[in-house]
């Protein structure tokens, strides 16, 4: 082939490229995919995410092709418009539930092309009200113009929508703008979800994202969830959404509902009960962005107590005064004729102050506050609720309040595994039935333990009674459920789970494999060993295996800690009298047996 042949062939196909945008533009046959974007706490869907496709017999389908090509050919402006109104008509037509994600180039705000106000009018005549919708600032062609970039957003935020900054971690440029523009969403890149559950390095890099998100009120979105062990993992972490193949793909028609574990607070009922950031809460003082030095300084005189004022817009922080500020200022030479007059958020705010949920736990805090304490000295904190200001709290009375819970749980705590004590199970247990939850008690005990004892002696035996602790460790819920240690070799276990059968098959499983390895050879070989009882009489001991009950707790429910202590003792000896790893199960009013991993079977009220 000829060079110049080439370049007719190129030339004839930048035509036909440009043809098919033009034909897409005046047909409008652009097609929306919504993909929904889950609650991490509730399981509902939060949002749906519009994806743009062109049409399926085009060149133009792939989203990667049609926004590239309109890039080129510097229509990159109308393309995304259309894709604007195709998304959001077929979300109210649909009358798909919560918010729509729209993504956006910050490069098509300033092609010629592009007419602002466009957006608002849409909105408008769909009766969608802003508040409803999320613009997804995506960097799909790389853009040097950061000044670019934070005008898109103020573009937007002006006209009363919410930001969310996609691919977070992707590159240097997505950081910076990041702690520039304060989105109300960000979304980690794929490349950090992937295989997360695998990956140390991974999961570091999402606890730093997630930590400082927290500490910038930004909600945290994991994107590209694929697989249960991803979901599994990040469930753990205190991550706001999710979104991936895993729950659902982008359809035309999306499910109002996805099939997804609720997963509650941290703070919550799931857990042992803590105070909340909410509790913290010491005045609710507030000032707007036209305040002037004075006018605060004059506040603090009336109001010694307060340490610092939150200045707000709309019910949204803007930042942060601090009494040191206005006297530091007021105080230098001249200071009351050079600032007395000028806006207190020009001149002594802290534009990014610690803010916090006030759902979180005092813990949750604490972390958050002590990750900013290496670049950062702070008395005071933010606290909003769903990004509306609630009030001001002190770090010193989180300090005592931290120092009090750890107290508290030392002294209920169980002193080899650390794991909460019985008082402190009976506790949570009382508070989930108070509170209306369904859960599962399970009662956990090593079977030949005694023996064991004996034989091998106390070190030995606490090497198995911590195997048992780290196996119910490995596998729960850090924020459904709670294990405890309630006294020798007996766990207990109260699951929020609905997959809580799935994670005692697997404690059952690994603390099979861990209990092996502290026997001795010969006894591993004859599956146990032989001692002496006390009186005399030679016995043979087998390996250690568990013996478990388990009550559930239906909603509603009439009944406190003791009286399922009473409904797991006739289990926890129906499962004693039977060898290998045993389950027993209170299952509306039948109990029901599983003998190392076999099927359930209906048991006779008798045994």
């Amino acid at each position: 082939m000829s060079f110049n042949l080439a370049i007719d062939l190129v030339k004839i196909g930048s035509i036909l490229m440009l043809d098919q945008l033009k034909i897409i533009l005046e047909t409008r046959s652009i097609t929306s995919l919504y993909q929904p974007i889950v609650d991490k706490h509730s399981g509902e869907i939060f949002a749906y995410e519009a994806l743009s496709r062109g049409p399926s017999d085009s060149p133009l389908h792939s989203p990667t092709q049609l926004f590239e090509q309109a890039r080129k050919y510097n229509l990159l402006s109308e393309i995304e418009s259309l894709c604007r109104e195709k998304a959001a008509t077929g979300f109210v037509e649909q009358c798909l539930p919560g918010k729509l994600f729209i993504n956006i180039t910050p490069q098509s705000l300033a092609q010629a092309g592009h007419q602002e106000g466009q957006t608002l009018k849409l909105l408008s005549d769909l009766k969608l009200d802003c508040s409803q919708v999320v613009i997804e600032l995506t960097e799909q062609f790389p853009s040097t113009d950061e000044g670019l970039l934070l005008n898109a957003l103020k573009h937007y935020q002006k006209m009363g929508l919410s930001i969310a900054l996609d691919d977070l971690g992707a590159g240097y440029s997505s950081l910076r703008l990041w702690s520039k523009s304060r989105p109300e969403f960000v979304k980690i890149d794929r490349h950090f979800i992937q295989d997360i559950d695998q990956d140390l390095i991974k999961q570091e890099f999402v606890r730093s994202f997630v930590e400082i998100a927290k500490s910038m009120q930004c909600k945290v979105i994991a994107e590209g969830v694929e697989t249960q062990a991803e979901y599994r993992y990040l469930s753990k972490l205190s991550i706001d959404y999710f979104q991936g193949y895993y729950f659902c793909k982008p359809q035309a028609r999306p499910p109002l509902k996805v099939d997804i574990l609720p997963i509650a607070k941290e703070s919550g009922t799931a857990g042992i009960k803590q105070p909340s950031a909410d509790n913290l809460t010491v005045h609710t003082i507030s000032v707007d962005a036209e305040h002037s030095v004075e006018q605060l300084a004059n506040i603090f005189q009336d109001k010694p107590y307060i340490n610092s004022i939150a200045v707000v817009e709309t019910q949204r922080v803007l930042g942060l005064v601090s009494r040191s500020a206005v006297q530091g200022k007021l105080s230098r030479p001249f200071g009351r004729d050079l600032f007395s007059k000028k806006k207190a958020s020009e001149v002594v705010m802290f534009n990014q102050p610690l803010i916090v949920d006030a759902g979180l736990s005092i813990e949750q805090v604490s972390r958050l506050v002590t990750s900013r304490a290496r670049y950062c000295q702070e008395d005071d904190f933010v606290i909003c609720r769903e990004n509306q200001f609630v009030g001001i709290g002190h770090v010193i009375d989180l300090l005592k309040q931290v120092t009090e819970l750890q107290l508290s749980q030392a002294r209920h705590a169980n002193p080899l595994t650390l794991l909460p004590g019985l008082v402190a199970v009976n506790d949570c247990i009382d508070q989930l039935v108070s509170s209306g939850n369904e859960f599962v008690v399970v009662h956990f005990d090593i079977d030949n333990f005694k023996p064991f004892n004996d034989v091998y002696g106390f070190a030995k035996g606490d090497q198995v009674i911590l195997a048992l602790g780290m196996s119910l460790q490995k596998n729960y819920s850090l924020e459904r459920d709670t294990i405890g240690h309630i006294g020798g070799d007996d766990f207990i276990a109260i699951y929020n789970s609905k997959d809580w059968f799935e994670y005692v098959k697997n404690a059952v499983s690994c603390f099979d494999k861990m209990v092996k390895g502290f026997y001795l050879p010969q006894h591993l070989k004859s599956g146990g060993f032989s001692s002496e009882d006390r009186y005399g009489v030679s016995r043979f001991h087998p390996i250690a295996s568990l013996s478990i009950a388990a009550v559930e707790v239906k909603s509603g429910a009439d009944m406190d800690h003791f009286e399922i202590s009473s409904r797991l003792s006739p289990l926890k000896h129906a499962a004693k009298s039977h060898s290998g790893n045993v389950v027993v199960i209170n299952r509306a009013d039948n109990y029901h047996l599983l003998v190392d991993n076999n099927l359930l079977e209906p048991m006779e009220r008798s045994q």
